[in-house]
């Protein structure tokens, strides 16, 4: 059971039900992955493990080969609605400012992206 915020009256909260989908929690480690740069063998450390065990202890900790499995689904996935986006937009415009800094790593910079139909 969990506590929501009633979206007709504000601040206001009510009891709901809530159910663990074990899919949706593989996606997340995976987003969690991709986002914080970790290495696919972070799912395998055993500070992450406790914390799933405590967190969500019915939950199947996945492998390093089953997020990267999960991370390429992910990919797939999104070059999929990718490819639908562009098939609708005409032009698409992209400046490609690549440079080198000591302190950073080789970056891609999009100015000036514009859609037009």
């Amino acid at each position: 059971m969990i506590f929501e915020k009633d979206q007709n009256n504000e601040g206001e909260t009510r009891l709901n039900s809530w159910v663990l989908k074990p899919h949706e929690a593989r996606a997340s480690i995976a987003k969690i992955i991709i986002i914080d740069e970790l290495s696919f063998r972070f799912v395998e450390n055993a500070g992450f493990r406790q914390m799933m065990s405590i967190c969500c202890p019915t939950v199947n900790m996945p492998s390093c080969i089953t997020i990267a499995k999960d991370i390429y689904q992910l990919y797939v996935d999104e070059r999929v609605k990718l490819k639908e986006y562009l098939a609708h937009a005409c032009q698409i415009g992209v400046c490609d400012d690549r440079y080198m800094d000591f302190t950073s790593k080789d970056q891609l910079y999009m100015c000036n992206c514009s859609l037009h139909r």
